[in-house]
């Protein structure tokens, strides 16, 4: 039953979904199922200019082109780098600058790496906590998913595509099936490498501490103590995460001493202990860092684009859920209780909030959380009373129990917005990658309990549109399959590709100007179109702003994109775009067709004398800021 050998077909669909991680990056860099008049940008994913412009780091001695005129640190300095898991990319770099190889396929090939460790980690932690049940719930979790592949699919073989209102209201069928980011389904964060490595590291930590926990050889989990504080250090939220699940699954186990439940902590946490340390101690060197993801990633998880993906998976574990939730101890019982009414006052108050505001269609969730997350406390209470009318007796008691306090604690908490909002700053958002895999537990107990009929139902509809998105997922929305031109559907979320018009005048860009430009256009500067990114002699482009200034500049992220999307506001006064300009000692401004359709601007900045065309391509401008006229 522990059998520490992988099975050979757990092997066999972790390679496939790991080779997705190659296929998008060789469309790229080959030009091969790319639209018409496009060219690559050189970027995959927008986050991917973080990553990519980390592999330099060693090898340029921490130079950061988004370092602006206002760094007192110049454009070469550590600061830049304090987030940890850019660390892990500079390593990298340094192999990278050794191979004659595109940086995509690169990047393309570690996150590939990091995909097949994770999976395997993820069926040997499954087998750990519920041997009976780990392959339906690893099979469940790799490959399983909601409706969203299929209805785009379907959507597009009917002509839905071009119409104006698919977006807004298909968006929260794509939210958390099919766009790349910190979402449920695991291909989702796949192109992020220091998710899928961190996450690892953390659960093979606990896998090794489960085991320690039911064999009594502490030697297997103390070989974990070094990956555990890498993890740690790469991703601090993470583990702080994974020690919430290590405090409830020893709490769970009553029968082992309290002496030896306290040393198998210790073994985890020690390490991790030094590997957040580690972190706080290299973020702390760049305050602006902090505030930027105070400041930007303070969101709760979207209740109706979680139900419209796991409904039939929550439908299939409910019955499970609440009989695990009826067998744990007493304190068990009671948070329990308490998170299973607080859901569903939740629920509750969300449809009549979205309905009161008319936003029952589109599900736009942005401000719910903030308004109901305290009074749907009030359904906590009355659940934690409730539970006081549960009856334990008589029902089997599993190891892997504690793994339904896992599900519904950190579901009650990813939705939340407590304090009339204040919670919000601790990105409860991220606590949805901890989702999916005690889920698709319970839903794997679920569909084992169903008539053979039903089940077989139930498996077709899950792997089924599971696959669907995953291929979705992959080459429509983190890649260019689909898209008739640089433009198309949710474009906020595609920075792989660009107008030919663009990348052509790219191409004429000076290198060592200040440019300014919308993101993403701007991180495409930054990366050096048309260099190769392990070449360290070239002078390259700055940029004022740009995704990559979320990490990699010492200013604030908010007031450096409202200066940037002022100044390509059509509205603003000239005396505005001006103090922009000199602000930031702008000498290049760049208007792309691919990211800023907008005519109006164009024709503003035509007629802004204090700006000289430099080159027009299409719809595609570039201006040379005339610094004596300022």
């Amino acid at each position: 039953m522990n059998d520490a050998r992988t099975p050979g077909w757990v092997w066999t669909v972790a390679l496939l979904l790991a080779g997705l991680q190659l296929c998008v990056p060789v469309m790229l860099v080959t030009g091969f199922g790319l639209p018409e008049g496009t060219a690559a940008t050189g970027l995959h994913i927008p986050d991917s200019a973080l990553f990519l412009q980390s592999l330099r780091m060693f090898c340029t001695g921490f130079e950061s082109p988004y370092a602006t005129c206002q760094s007192t640190h110049g454009d070469h300095s550590l600061v830049f780098y304090s987030v940890p898991h850019l660390w892990l990319y500079g390593v990298l770099g340094i192999v990278y600058s050794w191979l004659p190889i595109h940086h995509l396929l690169f990047w393309g090939a570690t996150n590939a790496i990091g995909a097949l460790f994770f999976l395997i980690i993820v069926h040997r932690f499954l087998r750990e906590l519920a041997p009976r049940h780990a392959n339906a719930a690893f099979l469940l979790f790799a490959v399983s998913g909601g409706p969203g592949g299929l209805l785009y699919l379907l959507a597009g073989y009917v002509g839905l595509h071009a119409h104006p209102l698919f977006e807004p209201y298909f968006t929260r069928f794509a939210l958390y099936d099919l766009m790349e980011g910190p979402n449920l389904n695991p291909t989702l964060y796949f192109p992020r490498l220091y998710y899928t490595l961190s996450l690892a590291l953390c659960l093979g930590g606990l896998t090794a501490l489960m085991r320690a926990s039911r064999t009594g050889v502490a030697r297997g989990q103390w070989l974990w103590a070094i990956p555990v504080a890498l993890g740690s250090f790469i991703d601090a939220r993470y583990s702080v995460f994974t020690l919430a699940l290590v405090a409830m699954c020893l709490w769970h186990q009553p029968a082992l001493p309290l002496g030896h439940r306290l040393r198998l902590a210790a073994g985890y946490a020690v390490p991790a202990a030094f590997g957040l340390a580690g972190a706080w101690a290299l973020m702390r060197i760049n305050p602006a860092v902090v505030e930027n993801h105070l400041a930007v990633a303070n969101m709760a998880m979207w209740f109706s684009p979680f139900v419209v993906t796991a409904w039939l998976h929550l439908s299939l574990a409910l019955m499970s859920v609440l009989g695990e939730s009826r067998a744990l101890p007493r304190l068990g019982r009671f948070l329990a209780g308490a998170a299973l009414g607080y859901l569903a006052a939740f629920a509750l108050l969300y449809m009549l909030y979205q309905g009161y505001y008319g936003n029952l269609l589109t599900g736009r969730d942005g401000s719910v959380a903030a308004r109901i997350s305290d009074p749907a406390l009030l359904g906590a209470l009355l659940g934690a009373l409730a539970v006081r009318r549960w009856r334990p007796e008589g029902t089997p008691r599993e190891a892997h129990g504690w793994a339904v306090l896992w599900l519904l604690l950190f579901l009650a908490a990813s939705l939340s917005g407590w304090g009339q909002g204040w919670f919000l700053r601790f990105g409860p958002q991220r606590l949805q990658v901890f989702l999916w895999l005690p889920l698709c537990l319970f839903a794997a107990i679920g569909l084992a309990r169903l008539r053979p009929a039903l089940s077989r139902a139930a498996w077709s509809v899950l792997l089924g549109c599971g696959g669907l998105s995953v291929l979705v997922a992959v080459f429509a929305f983190q890649g260019p399959v689909g898209r008739a031109h640089a433009m198309g559907l949710f474009k906020a979320h595609h920075a792989e590709l660009m107008s030919e018009n663009d990348a052509a005048l790219l191409r004429t860009l000076p290198a060592g100007r200040t440019a300014l430009a919308p993101a993403l256009a701007s991180d495409v500067i930054a990366l050096g179109f048309g260099m190769r990114l392990n070449d360290f002699s070239a002078a390259r482009p700055r940029v004022v702003f740009g995704i990559g200034s979320f990490n990699l500049t010492g200013q604030p992220y908010v007031p450096l994109k409202k200066d940037v999307d002022a100044f390509f506001d059509p509205g603003t006064s000239d005396a505005l775009r001006r103090e922009i300009a000199r602000r930031w000692r702008v000498d290049i401004g760049w208007c792309p067709e691919t990211w800023l359709r907008d005519g109006k601007i164009r024709a503003v900045l035509l007629q802004t004398p204090w700006l000289k065309p430099a080159g027009a391509r299409g719809d595609s401008l570039l201006f040379e800021v005339q610094r004596d006229r300022l």
